[in-house]
């Protein structure tokens, strides 16, 4: 039996969020050696605002995956969320 349409992937997405915490800052916090870092080439690294988690990044990288495929969000007919939380060790996803 063959599928009426095929199934895979057509078009991918991500999510960056906007604000930035210097290494300089997250070293003097820790307590680490403020030179190490340096080699990295790393000076700086997102963080998501207060109200973001992983599930509103996740559903902002899945917007820009439709958009950049071109598929209207109503022609979707399932989304499948997985997760490696065990389950209540955090709020509820797919609710």
């Amino acid at each position: 039996m063959k599928p009426e349409e095929l199934a895979g992937i057509v078009g991918w997405g991500s999510y960056v969020p906007r604000y930035r915490l210097p290494l300089s800052e997250i070293t003097r916090v820790w307590g680490f050696n403020p030179e190490q870092p340096r080699e990295l080439d790393v000076s700086e690294k997102s963080v998501a605002g207060l109200d973001e988690d992983s599930i509103t990044m996740g559903w902002e990288a899945a917007l820009n995956a439709l958009r950049r495929a071109g598929v209207n969000p109503r022609e979707i007919g399932a989304v499948w969320f997985g997760t490696e939380s065990k389950p209540y060790a955090v709020k509820p996803s797919a609710t």
